[in-house]
């Protein structure tokens, strides 16, 4: 197993879907970084977005995580490939949360 762990912020607020006997939740998590050109002295942010799920009876946590919210992720890397409607080569980053812990 490949593991991930991120902290960042969520893009939107959590989405909850119902199956049969099971439930997930799916959000997107914004990573950001900033790096400093040491020639300009000038400061370069560089944001990669997740798409996240946790599956399992998880009604009570997510109506915490909310817009904005700042969350530690732990969990198994999940991308997924495919080609948009205009022939393009796409990826999604994701992660198969196991662990949620919400900070800030």
């Amino acid at each position: 197993m490949v593991r991930i762990e991120i902290i960042g912020h969520l893009g939107s607020d959590a989405e909850i879907k119902d199956f049969q006997s099971n439930q997930v939740i799916n959000f997107n998590v914004a990573v950001s970084e900033t790096f400093t050109n040491k020639t300009t002295n000038e400061k370069t942010t560089n944001t990669i977005w997740f798409s996240v799920q946790k599956w399992g009876n998880n009604t009570s946590l997510a109506q915490y995580l909310l817009k904005g919210t700042q969350v530690f992720i732990a969990g198994k890397v999940a991308n997924r490939a495919w080609i948009d409607k205009d022939g393009n080569a796409q990826i999604s980053n994701g992660i198969n949360a196991f662990e949620i812990q919400l900070l800030g």
